[in-house]
């Protein structure tokens, strides 16, 4: 309860691990209940705390937030397909991207980001850094696109990752264009 009533930094700081061990099941169920009303923020904890419960109450306000480009929803789906595996949940965090306003399309992407690798979320970070105009969300797809590869940032790739970086953030579509049928060779791109 104090972490639940705490104000500024410290309620944006989130919550421990430690406040929810040793909870009996009346506990249980009132801290869902608190943490329902919290979401999206407390996904991660509802399902720590009844990953069955968690699920069914997320759905139903996953479905009824999409569509409104304030919303963190992608914060919902992202829990959803990590305790569930339904990629159908992915695939609605991608095609829920155009719709939110500039400042969290940067977050939708590194929510994407953490959901499994598959031609979806790679063709998704693909058709960010070819068409998106902005450029947070773009070099975030872009370090993405190359990680989700396993191009690395170190050592002896140093040079040929910040090579491929510069172009695919590059604001000529050309450049970009190259650098993605280049990165062809390193898996099932696009």
């Amino acid at each position: 309860m104090r972490q639940y009533k705490m104000t500024g930094s410290e309620k944006a700081d989130g919550y421990s691990r430690d406040a929810f061990v040793g909870l009996d099941e009346y506990e249980k169920k009132t801290v869902f209940e608190l943490l329902v009303k919290e979401l999206p923020w407390s996904a991660e904890w509802l399902f720590y705390l009844d990953p069955e419960k968690a699920l069914a109450v997320t759905k139903q306000i996953e479905e009824q937030s999409r569509g409104n480009p304030y919303a963190h929803v992608y914060k919902l789906q992202e829990q959803i397909v990590k305790y569930s595996g339904d990629l159908n949940y992915q695939k609605r965090m991608i095609d829920d991207f155009p719709n939110y306003i500039d400042r969290l399309k940067p977050r939708v992407v590194d929510a994407i980001n953490r959901t499994p690798t598959t031609d979806v979320k790679l063709d998704f970070f693909k058709q960010v850094i070819l068409l998106e105009a902005n450029s947070d969300a773009v070099a975030r797809a872009s370090q993405h696109l190359l990680d989700s590869l396993n191009i690395s940032c170190e050592g002896e790739r140093e040079e040929e990752y910040n090579r491929l970086i510069r172009a695919l953030r590059s604001d000529n579509l050309t450049d970009k264009k190259r650098a993605i049928a280049e990165l062809r060779r390193y898996g099932s791109i696009i």
